[in-house]
């Protein structure tokens, strides 16, 4: 294949010239035949029609050659290791149940996956990776710097995409951690947007496990103090009740800042309350303040460049040219 296929427009030029050269060349040869005998012509003149012949088609091919390399031919793969500078940055989304709470309309999942979708949008040279959580924490999207994956990703999260219930904060806070390790402390993030209710879980052990391996914990809380019924629906997405304790008393979800600031106050980080910062700009800021560190990279197959194989040929037609003698050889014509 050829990068530049555009410069083989040039060939109409090395075409004009190589038909202006033929005509040229058996117009003259065939003039000086009607007007002296070929055996005489060739005692009189010391040219070489056959050598000038030669010459002209040599200077024909290097023009060829040369257009040829500036159409960049390219031919078979060699591997190249891309790398890129970016912070990482890990997503954890609550998906229990009680973010179907309608406080903040229409309900807190959607919320929450609207606020991330801006944020994501918002961000410049991170890879970032998607948690789902609730009484257990799993990837949905490992770290990375397409952005359309991930809200790909974030756009199928629901209250069935971890199979168990309950909410359990700090399996996210762990399962983040552990991933982020190897990171340095002001490369990486964790921002974790719940409404802050854990019932299961050793939060502590998982604070103690932040502040070792140094990771700044964003906590984003999302719902209301009042708090809000947690509705239930049947199979065909219509509401049926809400939902209600073993005492058969109606379960009411509210926002607990207290745990999100501890987390976060902890950690390094900040808590929000997406109920008083809607936009939350200050953790965008922080979130593209990051520093940017060296990926691992991934390996590309590309087409080697060629361009210096028609460059040589071009280069050897060229020398044909200028040095190649128009006249006979004297040895012979004294003979």
């Amino acid at each position: 294949m050829f990068e530049n296929i555009n410069n083989f427009l040039l060939l109409i030029i090395v075409f004009i010239t190589a038909v202006i050269f033929a005509v040229s060349f058996f117009m003259a040869k065939k003039t000086l035949n009607n007007f002296i005998n070929s055996s005489l012509w060739g005692q009189l003149v010391n040219v070489d029609f056959i050598k000038i012949f030669i010459k002209n088609a040599a200077f024909i091919l290097a023009l060829f050659f040369i257009v040829t390399a500036l159409a960049r031919p390219k031919w078979g793969l060699k591997q190249v290791e891309a790398k890129s500078l970016s912070s990482d940055i890990v997503v954890a989304v609550d998906v229990s149940k009680s973010m179907l709470a309608q406080d903040l309309k229409p309900d807190r999942i959607t919320r929450a996956k609207i606020v991330f979708k801006d944020l994501i949008e918002k961000l410049k040279g991170q890879r970032i990776g998607l948690i789902a959580f609730a009484g257990e924490a799993y990837w949905q999207c490992p770290l990375t710097s397409d952005t359309k994956a991930f809200e790909m990703f974030l756009s199928m999260l629901d209250t069935e995409t971890v199979p168990f219930y309950g909410t359990n904060l700090a399996a996210p806070i762990n399962l983040a951690c552990e991933s982020l390790k190897k990171v340095p402390s002001a490369a990486k993030a964790v921002v974790i947007i719940t409404d802050g209710e854990s019932f299961d879980g050793d939060l502590n052990n998982s604070l103690k496990l932040a502040k070792e391996s140094r990771t700044k914990i964003f906590c984003v809380g999302i719902g209301t103090d009042k708090g809000e019924p947690v509705p239930t629906y049947d199979n065909n997405g219509q509401f049926k009740e809400y939902m209600k304790d073993q005492n058969g008393k109606t379960v009411v979800t509210k926002l607990d800042s207290q745990t999100l600031l501890q987390i976060a106050v902890s950690s390094g980080g900040k808590y929000y309350n997406l109920n008083q910062d809607i936009s939350l700009n200050d953790l965008i800021n922080r979130l593209n303040n990051l520093d940017k560190i060296e990926g691992t990279g991934s390996i590309l197959n590309n087409l080697e460049d060629r361009f210096y194989v028609p460059l040589a040929l071009a280069l050897i037609f060229l020398m044909v040219f200028l040095f190649m003698p128009e006249s006979k050889n004297r040895l012979k014509r004294m003979v």
